[in-house]
């Protein structure tokens, strides 16, 4: 993280050609193209009011066990946790895909089941490996995860869809405009 933030901070004190040169550096150096699975648990704000921290800490902590396993087992990275959000990288859109739905299943299935929502896109983002990622693909992710999925639901992007091949009914796609961004997006099943 020191040579991404080094590579930021050089890039915030200069201007025109060492600027563009920079800019060019930190995506040689850091982007990629992949997908993103952004979790994200539903109830936080509500629950935690209710009931404290402590239990609502506890269910976290159940979804750190339930998902790191799966997302290794489908050939993801777990990037990080943060509070009660996961996110998790991968290489094909597909691995994503079976990764959400294995995560989903799971945490419904419990004794006790996690409310959890999850978004996934596809595209080029800057990417420090097991420790954070940025970009507007990272951004889209987590909009579908936190701000429009429901418990249970899994959004995906156009772009993920396509890169599954799935055929999609239009009556089954969604727009809309959420922070100044126009998404396109469908439930997975």
């Amino acid at each position: 993280m020191q040579a991404f933030y080094a590579l930021i901070d050089r890039l915030d004190r200069c201007d025109g050609d060492e600027k563009a040169a920079l800019e060019a550096m930190l995506w040689d150096t850091f982007g990629t193209t992949a997908c993103v699975l952004a979790l994200d648990m539903s109830g936080f704000s509500r629950t935690v009011r209710a009931e404290g921290i402590v239990g609502y800490l506890a269910r976290i902590r159940r979804m750190q066990q339930v998902s790191t396993p799966v997302v290794i087992s489908a050939g993801g990275e777990v990037v990080k946790y943060t509070a009660d959000n996961l996110m998790a990288v991968f290489e094909h859109a597909s691995q994503a895909v079976a990764a959400a739905l294995e995560i989903r299943h799971a945490c419904l299935a419990m004794r006790e089941p996690l409310e959890v929502s999850i978004g996934l896109a596809s595209g080029r983002f800057l990417y420090v490996p097991q420790t954070d990622c940025f970009g507007d693909t990272v951004n889209v992710a987590f909009k579908l995860a936190e701000d429009i999925a429901g418990n249970g639901d899994i959004l995906a992007t156009d772009i993920v869809l396509a890169q599954l091949g799935k055929e999609v009914a239009p009556s089954d796609w969604r727009h809309m405009e959420i922070s100044g961004l126009q998404l396109r997006f469908a439930q997975v099943h």
